[in-house]
């Protein structure tokens, strides 16, 4: 996950709260699953395969990262 989160309690709780609501199941896909939350001006991205985590950056970035994972992934 990007360090440029100002808190790394609110860090932790929201991706403890992301994965307890998108718990992703069945095994591992090819390429992985990986979904861009959008956090207001800032979003994040989780992967629901290996856990990746990049985030609290602007919405684009996370998209590119995104793209990026699932690429390496195929």
């Amino acid at each position: 996950m990007s360090p440029n989160c100002p808190d790394p309690i609110v860090r932790a709780t929201l991706v403890a709260v992301h994965r307890r609501d998108h718990a992703h199941s069945g095994g591992c896909c090819h390429p992985h699953e990986i979904e861009v939350v959008r956090l207001g001006p800032a979003a994040m991205a989780v992967c629901h395969d290996c856990s990746y985590e990049f985030g609290f950056d602007d919405t684009h970035m996370c998209e590119q990262v995104a793209i990026d994972h699932r690429s390496a992934t195929a």
